[in-house]
This record gives C-alpha cells, sequence and structure tokens, in this order.
C-alpha cells in the first residue's frame, strides 16, 4: 500500500518534475496577449466599405465584417445624422426590421452607434442580386419565375399578418441568389404601420404604386402591396412568357382595388414545375435558342463560302 502511494506522488527519474513551471496556467488576458487573432475576439465593425449611395434618399449602405462575418451597415449619410426626422424614421426602419422574421426577408439584427457611420442598422449580408438584375440578365425561366413569386407572396402573407405594409415593393428591393432559388425581400425604409405616426403620406416608386396611392390622403394598406407584387409578376411573365403568371398579374394590378385579391393567401400562383408544353416555349423564346441559331446560320455561311471557293 505504503509502496503505491509512493509510485503514484512521485514522478518517473527520467522526467524531471518542475514544480515552478505554471505555463499550463496562465491567466485569460496572459493567453490573449500571445496570441494574434486580430480583430476576431473584437465586437468592433472592421473593413467598413461603402456599398451603395443613391442621389436622391438620405441612407446609405456598408458593408463590414465582425468576428469574421460580413454584414451589411445602413446609416444616414453625414448631411442628415443630426437631423431629428431622418433619425425618428431609421429607428421606424429598425423596430420594424427587427420585428420580422422570414426567411425571405432580409433579417435585421441590431441598431448600433458605428464609427464614421454614426446610428447604423445592422442587417444580415445575403450574397445575390437584384431581381431588376437578374430579370435583365435573361437567365429567368419559367420554373425560376414561378418560385420567386411564390417565395415573395409567402413574404408579403408573413409581413401583412404583422400588420405593416412594405409600400416599395419592386425588382430593385428583392434580393435574388444567383442560383434563382432563394429570394429575399429588402428595404423597409418607407414601411408602416398603424403603431408608427410617421410617413404617412403616400410612398413608393410610380411604376409600382397602386393608383389609389397616388391621393395624398390614402393610407397604406394590403391591396397597395398586392398591386405592387402584381407588377412585378407581369415582368417576370414578359421574360418568360407565362401566360399563368401574367394572368396572376392582371387580377393582382386592377385598378379598382376591390376588384383585386383581398388579401395575398387568396392568390392562387400556378405550379412551380410548368408543363412540358410551357418547357418548350420557354426554349422557342429563350437567348439559348436565339445563340443556337445564330451558330447554325454562321456555319451554313460559312460552308457557302466554302462551295464557293
Amino acid at each position: 500500500m505504503e509502496k503505491r502511494d509512493k509510485d503514484i506522488t512521485t514522478p518517473p527519474a527520467s522526467v524531471p518534475f518542475d514544480d515552478t513551471d505554471t505555463s499550463s496556467y496562465l491567466e485569460g488576458d496572459e493567453v490573449q496577449a500571445r496570441l494574434d487573432f486580430g480583430g476576431l475576439f473584437s465586437n468592433r465593425f472592421t473593413n467598413i466599405m461603402l456599398r451603395y449611395s443613391p442621389a436622391n434618399g438620405p441612407t446609405e449602405l456598408y458593408t463590414a465584417t465582425r468576428y469574421g462575418k460580413r454584414y451589411v451597415l445602413k446609416g444616414l449619410k453625414e448631411q442628415f445624422r443630426n437631423d431629428p426626422i431622418h433619425n425618428l424614421a431609421l429607428a421606424k426602419e429598425f423596430e420594424i426590421g427587427i420585428s420580422l422574421d422570414h426567411p425571405n426577408i432580409r433579417r435585421t439584427l441590431g441598431l448600433e452607434t458605428v464609427d464614421g457611420i454614426g446610428q447604423a442598422i445592422v442587417l444580415e449580408y445575403f450574397d445575390g442580386i437584384t431581381l431588376a438584375d437578374y430579370i435583365s440578365s435573361g437567365a429567368v425561366t419559367t420554373a425560376t419565375a414561378r418560385m420567386i413569386a411564390g417565395q415573395i407572396a409567402d413574404a408579403l402573407v408573413y409581413i401583412h399578418s404583422k400588420q405593416v405594409f412594405h409600400r416599395d415593393l419592386k425588382p430593385s428591393n428583392i434580393l435574388v441568389s444567383h442560383q434563382g432559388d432563394v429570394v429575399k425581400i429588402i428595404d423597409f425604409n418607407l414601411s408602416d404601420s398603424d403603431e408608427f405616426i410617421i410617413l404617412k403620406n403616400p410612398a413608393g416608386s410610380r411604376r409600382y404604386m397602386a393608383p389609389e396611392q397616388m391621393d395624398p390622403k390614402a393610407r397604406p394598406t394590403a391591396g397597395s402591396d398586392i398591386y405592387s407584387f402584381g407588377v412585378i409578376l407581369d415582368e417576370l411573365a414578359a421574360a418568360t412568357g407565362d401566360d399563368k403568371l401574367a394572368e396572376v398579374a392582371d387580377r393582382c394590378t386592377a385598378r379598382n382595388p376591390e376588384r383585386r385579391p383581398q388579401s395575398v393567401s387568396q392568390i392562387r400562383m400556378p405550379a412551380t414545375h410548368p408543363s412540358a408544353m410551357q418547357s418548350v416555349s420557354d426554349f422557342l423564346s429563350s437567348k439559348t435558342l436565339t445563340y443556337v441559331m445564330l451558330c447554325v446560320c454562321a456555319a451554313l455561311a460559312a460552308a457557302d463560302i466554302y462551295m464557293l471557293f
């Protein structure tokens, strides 16, 4: 028994024992001082770069990193940072955004004071392009158009369930992943609800605004967002030749608000996967077919020239 105790407490002779070695028990501050992780453990934003500063409008967007992750920061332009009305509008946008949690809405994460920017809304970074650019690229198919439309509709149902109205729904305020399979509605700058007392005047982009919203006394409604949604559907339908999507667009853009669907949940969206006939129609009207035909014509022309000689 005594021998076993001695074996446990005495280190082997071949391994020197130094009871003054405390390297394994450094205090936390000492350990961090010896390590160099740059800004990995800092809660300050770094790599702040201006991303978008519109000619009109008081806000601008930045990208930044924190803890190695990218974010979008939305703040006021320098000339508006001390304006109480614009600060109130920024706070309102934050309060609306932070109340929304949906996979097809860009997440609002916080409101912070950032060096060089001032008060800024911290937003989720999403790697994609605007729906306007996606449509212009010619990459939209009937299937992707219907998928995009369905995700926008799902997000609108959720937004309206929170008694919030977007008021500026348009392709440039919708982000799409590069594969076209994920949609994010962004920019609640003009959004409103009954809880807020500012920005009750008509707002939005004229092409996408419902006719009744031109009245200075108009109040934001789900019907006005549905009209904007219909204009977007019409653009998607025009880009793909989708007659069924065009029919839905016609119902949503009726000039009389009472003739539109009264809620987004009442809109019957066409199935995501089109019929075989629609797929053929997509191919016949696609840029791919145009490219193939040009190549064939060029090859035939080259063959004719070769035969002449």
